[in-house]
């Protein structure tokens, strides 16, 4: 009878940690944070100077200062193309795979500029060394990327 108290004191104990209060820890990245709706393509289309202005907005949150993939992703289509052969295509699977670790990985912006519907953003990112992403747009959101050998353009 005195080992019943005992396995119950092991089957509870874990249980306490739970209820513990957190302190006012996040506990996000840990349980996984839900990613925001796609973008959906305007129409009409947004002119060039709103569509440079939207790249301007998206690289600040992906690599600059106010870095926050949940709002960088407002700007992914739902049928975006990926082509770097690691990385299955849509907005789901690319959030699936950035963001576990993207918030919390150090990046340093060197540079990014926009010609027509194409972008390049330029970044050292960890172990990764530095890293040129380029972005097709299209109604407004970002519909392509490429990230495999790319190389940053002459302007």
């Amino acid at each position: 009878m005195k080992l019943l108290p005992c396995v119950a004191a092991l089957v509870v104990a874990p249980l306490s940690a739970v209820a513990l209060p957190t302190g006012g820890v996040d506990l996000v990245p840990r349980q996984g944070q839900q990613a925001p709706p796609p973008c959906v393509r305007q129409d009409p289309p947004p002119s060039q100077e709103e569509t440079e202005a939207r790249f301007r907005a998206f690289v600040e949150v992906f690599v600059g200062p106010k870095k926050n993939l949940y709002e960088a992703f407002k700007y992914i289509s739902d049928d975006y193309i990926n082509h770097n052969p690691m990385a299955n295509n849509g907005h789901k699977a690319a959030w699936d795979v950035l963001s576990p670790f993207w918030n919390s990985f150090q990046h340093t912006y060197l540079r990014s500029t926009i010609k027509d519907n194409m972008s390049w953003v330029n970044y050292r990112a960890g172990f990764m060394g530095e890293v040129v992403d380029r972005f097709r747009w299209e109604g407004g959101c970002i519909v392509e990327h490429w990230d495999q050998g790319e190389r940053y353009p002459s302007v």
